[in-house]
């Protein structure tokens, strides 16, 4: 092969490149940015439209809809949501995830265009088009509490937000919580009766006295002089001396109907930490920065920050990303290098002195050129990678081995050591090509994984076949130099205790190969026995099957959802309760609590509210935990469900991996919203009787307390008014409006009017308020308006213009995939109006599409390989023996999980078993390939089988434990670290791809198993029935000699394109 023959004439050049391999390697290792999951794109555009006090179902009706209408039309969208609430229209766009986001935020702009028109001619603003910036989340959170004012944390943290914003690769330092300093001007309503003046003309006149306008520029004499009105407040006591009006012709001013406070704005959240009051600062960084070091520099930030902050005031990072990262990436890492360990021992113990240093350079020179092609590709180092590498970890060496051993077994026969490189790498070149090709093949096609998901694991496929492509390098180039320059036939010390080992291997594999073959259709019917019974086996007493690995959570959200309407102070008794509980575990670091908003997923799952409120427990790393965090949240769970009535309690896990939506997920359509409301009932009480569900949720929000403010338009319009103009008023009075800025110093704050905080909260002084009349007279509220107490729908829920309640749960103590099958056979028992329905999504949607996704990408493996083969062998019937082998594997993938109480995993374990497809046919591979050859050297068909066999035992034995050892760590939990020197035995990697090494190992020790008595009597079979054929149709196959030849011929034309493997045993 030219590769290699240019590589042993240029060995400087070679040894040059293996050094340039090494430096840029170890550059790249270090270079590569860290991530705990993969970077998912998930292209999000948003269009939220404000409407100022109109209800959900007007909103809905007159800018929802019209949007939606415009939106529906564009291209690649995977899904279009829309929430209809008090004042607001917000829509959310999902794009497939192939599309620019750039571009597709462009488009939904230009579509948004289109719709002004249908629009309400009264907005405030145009529509809001924006897209999903994730690069905006936070990587920490630096917590202040302790006994201190919520006034006086905000001034510290003001103090520290300068501080870390100056550290590099930091973007913002982003202030959440504190009060917020805000001017109120409250006027006097008895005062403003008095004098008959309408409200509505009070708040205009202080907006027009914050006045600083520039009024263009004027030429006087030489210089050229700016025009200015500068009568902006200077300070809050200047309001008071704004002329409000004039009476009688004397002015009235600001402070003789209306009270000046220097106040704050109101409170709609409250935070704590541990119980003590708390402010947030959320760290962002720069794009592309290296997460692990911009938070070690906040990190030494606060260390000295801490020398001017109060000693009583605490300082607490939340929600470390980079701890994360750093853990997951050390986990994955102790895990490789232990593989690494158990594959080189082994590898010197069969193979022993220079052969075994030569294979195992293959695994470091194999993953520094892989790091050089993940830096190149901007692929950064997180789980997902380092699991391929482990993955790949055993196969490395598996082309070292084939190649190394062939060249030893050419110098055995005398040659010298550049002979013995070229003649056998070229021997075995396009095999060990075709080998890697069809391990490569049963990975390419998750490349294209669509969705979420794929994104997630397509680092998987592209990492492993990098590796792969590696590791061909090295045994095709660098492996042939070094045997040529180092390699020596004299057997090492520990050589002969070795093979004797081997030996008495080889001996009992003997014994059951012969009687294999005395036994054909026995062995062939106990592996089908085998094989349907692992099938049935698993489906009757396995763990079932679920979509992702359960891990142990690092944090769990309580979430506490009173009735809409509660205010602030009540919510807030029911979280003291949750923190109260939060803080008895020992194992719990951290108990932040969030009155008026609640924690959900992606895009603000949680939604704001005074009725909402949200307790994180941050838990201690699961190596120092005393009881799993699982068992935690269980009781906490039961404990608050007895402990809190009268407010719905949910206790949610947070996830890792892909975003995938809750365990169950149902999504209810149809046209009324209170007949979903009542269809959304009956479901949930069908989910308190069924085992499993719990956290139940739904989004259908009935029942809120209004004050509603009904106008008489036809008489509005008579005296002059319009709706918008007596709402802005209700507005200004009640919620307040602003009328400009304060500025003091760097800072801006706020200048709103509004009532007193007593007459705020009475529909009294509601009724009270007047409104500016067309010649500027006094209208009263109730002249126009009237005002009572009701109660209307919270907010309109859309999915693809359909309206739509979703219901979501979580499951404890049965697999998800059980509890939906018994709950879609109640809904079916339901009774459903016409035009209602159901759908399940989330999880189960996302399971699904990876259920027909990886059955696809199986059957393309498949055929992928088959091609391989095909063209390998030229045969048809070959490739058929070879691919048992995968049938085979799913013995031991079956058996695994039973033995090791596993589930078998929609994604892990189907990923795995698509590995293993490109794996165990490498072993058949060897075997067919070898005895092929002894056949054309006239051996007849029993001894044939018997000599490859035993010849290829220990390769084949030895690459399939080189994988097994490398996988064994993640299986097992079990890994030294080589830093502490210590053992480790919890870590977060282990739970999410142990499922996957489990297949892998039991898989690939049945297959290789079965594969060498399995195979042999398949081509046994093969061979006796292609001679009765051709006694049958008279082409003297009968006679022996004959059929050799014709195979001979056969072979001896593929060997001219690729060589034919051999081993070292076959010398002998």
């Amino acid at each position: 092969m030219i590769l290699n023959e240019v590589a042993l004439k240029r060995q400087s050049v070679v040894f040059v490149l293996l050094w340039l391999i090494i430096l840029a390697g170890l550059s790249s290792y270090f270079a590569l940015p860290r991530e705990a999951e993969p970077d998912i794109t998930i292209p999000y555009v948003f269009v939220n439209t404000a409407y100022e006090g109109v209800a959900p179902e007007d909103i809905e009706k007159l800018v929802t809809i019209p949007l939606e209408r415009k939106l529906k039309g564009l291209a690649d969208v995977e899904e279009l949501r829309s929430t209809s609430l008090d004042g607001e229209s917000s829509i959310a766009i999902k794009f497939l995830p192939s599309v620019i986001i750039d571009d597709a935020l462009q488009k939904v702009r230009d579509k948004v265009d289109q719709a002004k028109g249908d629009l309400p001619s009264d907005l405030e603003d145009d529509p809001l088009v924006s897209e999903a910036n994730f690069s905006d989340m936070p990587t920490m959170q630096v917590v202040l509490s302790g006994p201190f004012s919520l006034k006086r944390l905000k001034v510290f943290a003001e103090d520290l937000e300068d501080k870390l914003e100056s550290v590099p690769g930091v973007l913002d330092a982003r202030l959440i919580g504190g009060l917020e300093r805000e001017i109120h001007v409250e006027f006097d309503l008895d005062r403003i009766g008095a004098y008959n003046v309408p409200f509505s003309a009070l708040v205009d006149s202080v907006q027009k006295g914050n006045v600083n306008m520039p009024g263009g520029s004027m030429n006087i004499g030489d210089a050229r002089y700016q025009v200015r009105v500068p009568e902006d407040f200077q300070s809050p006591s200047e309001i008071n001396n704004i002329v409000a009006f004039v009476r009688d012709g004397k002015p009235v001013y600001l402070r003789d109907i209306a009270t000046i406070k220097d106040h704050y704005k109101d409170p709609v959240t409250r935070s704590r930490m541990n119980g003590q009051n708390a402010v947030t600062l959320q760290i962002i960084k720069r794009s592309g920065e290296n997460i692990i070091k911009v938070n070690k520099g906040v990190t030494v930030a606060l260390e000295e920050a801490k020398t001017f902050l109060p000693p009583t005031l605490c300082l607490d990072v939340v929600g470390d990303r980079a701890d994360d990262v750093r853990s997951m990436v050390s986990d994955l890492e102790n895990n490789i290098l232990t593989g690494l360990v158990l594959v080189l021992a082994i590898v010197f113990f069969f193979i022993g002195g220079c052969s075994a240093f030569f294979v195992s350079i293959a695994i470091p020179l194999s993953m520094l050129i892989t790091f050089v092609l993940l830096r190149m590709l901007d692929i950064t180092l997180n789980m997902v990678v380092l699991f391929s590498l482990i993955l790949a970890l055993g196969m490395l060496v598996d082309n070292g081995i084939v190649i190394v051993e062939n060249i030893y077994r050419h110098m055995q026969e005398g040659k010298s050591r550049y002979k013995a490189a070229l003649d056998g790498t070229n021997e075995v070149a396009w095999p060990v090509i075709t080998s890697t090709l069809t391990t490569v093949g049963a990975f390419f096609p998750m490349i294209f994984w669509p969705g979420i998901m794929g994104e997630f694991m397509s680092y998987l496929p592209r990492t492993v076949i990098l590796a792969l492509f590696g590791s061909l390098f090295v045994a095709l180039v660098i492996n042939p130099v070094f045997s040529a320059r180092f390699q020596t036939v004299s057997a090492p010390d520990f050589g002969e205790d070795g093979e004797e080992r081997i030996t008495g291997g080889r001996r009992i594999y003997l014994k059951m190969l012969n009687w294999s073959l005395d036994h054909r259709f026995i062995v062939l019917a106990i592996s089908l026995v085998m094989f349907f019974a692992s099938i049935f086996s698993f489906g009757a007493y396995g763990k079932g099957v679920e979509f992702f690995p359960k891990t142990e959570p690092a944090r769990a959200n309580v979430n506490i959802k009173a009735p809409v309407g509660t205010n602030l102070d009540a919510t807030d008794r029911f979280m003291r309760v949750v923190e109260r509980v939060g803080a008895e575990y020992d194992d719990v670091r951290f108990v932040i609590a969030n009155t008026g908003s609640g924690s959900g997923g992606a895009f603000g799952g949680g939604g704001t509210g005074t009725h909402l409120g949200a307790v994180t427990l941050d838990f201690k790393p699961i190596a120092e935990r005393s009881i799993l965090s699982s068992d935690i949240i269980n009781k906490v769970r039961a404990r608050l469900t007895s402990m809190i009535t009268g407010a719905e309690v949910r206790v949610e896990e947070e996830k890792g991996g892909p975003p995938t939506g809750s365990a169950i997920n149902l999504e209810v359509y149809g046209k009324d919203m209170r007949e979903l409301g009542v269809l959304v009932e009956k479901i949930r009480g069908i989910m308190r009787d069924i085992p499993g569900p719990v956290d139940v949720k739904d989004d259908f929000v009935s029942g809120k307390p209004e004050v509603q403010i009904r106008v008489d338009k036809e008489r509005a319009a008579l005296l002059g008014l319009d709706t918008y103009k007596i709402a802005y008023t209700i507005k200004a009075a009640i919620n307040g409006v602003k009328v400009g800025v304060f500025r003091e110093g760097k800072d801006e704050y706020d200048i709103l009017t509004k009532l007193p905080e007593s007459e705020r909260q009475s529909i009294k002084a509601l009724r009270r308020i007047t409104v500016s009349g067309s010649a500027g007279e006094p209208i009263p509220l109730t002249s126009v308006a009237s005002v009572k107490l009701a109660s209307g729908l919270g907010a309109i829920n859309h999915k693809d213009q359909k309206r739509v309640v979703t219901v979501a749960a979580n499951v404890e103590g049965r697999l998800a995939n059980d509890v939906i099958r018994e709950l879609n056979v109640r809904l079916k028992e339901m009774s459903w109006p016409r035009g209602y329905s159901y759908t399940f999504t989330g999880e189960q949607e996302e399971q699904r599409k990876a259920q027909e996704f990886l059955t696809e990408a199986f059957v393309a493996t498949i055929f992928l390989i088959f091609l391989v083969l095909v063209a390998q062998f030229n045969s048809m019937a070959t490739p058929f023996i070879i691919l048992t082998s995968v049938l085979l594997s799913l013995i031991g993938v079956f058996g695994g999980l039973l033995i090791c109480g596993m589930p078998f995993g929609v994604v892990m374990t189907g990923v795995g078993v698509i590995s293993l497809a490109g794996v165990v046919v490498n072993n058949a591979i060897v075997l067919i390939d070898y005895f092929e050859q002894l056949r054309v050297r006239g051996m007849n068909t029993r001894e044939a089988l018997v000599k490859a066999g035993l010849t290829r035992f220990r390769p084949v034995l030895l690459t399939a434990i080189t994988t097994i050892l490398g996988l064994l760590p993640m299986a097992v939990g079990v890994s030294f670290d080589f830093f502490t020197f210590t053992f480790i035995t919890k870590s977060d990697s282990t739970e999410w791809w142990s499922p996957m090494a489990v297949a892998v190992i039991f898989g690939l020790f049945v297959a290789t198993m079965l594969t060498l008595l399995v195979v042999p009597v398949l081509c046994s079979l093969k061979d006796g029935a292609k001679a009765r054929w051709g006694k049958l149709t008279n082409k003297e196959a009968h006679k022996q000699d004959d059929a050799d030849e014709v195979l001979k011929e056969s072979i001896e034309e593929s060997e001219k394109r690729k060589g034919a493997v051999t081993a070292p045993g076959d010398a002998a």
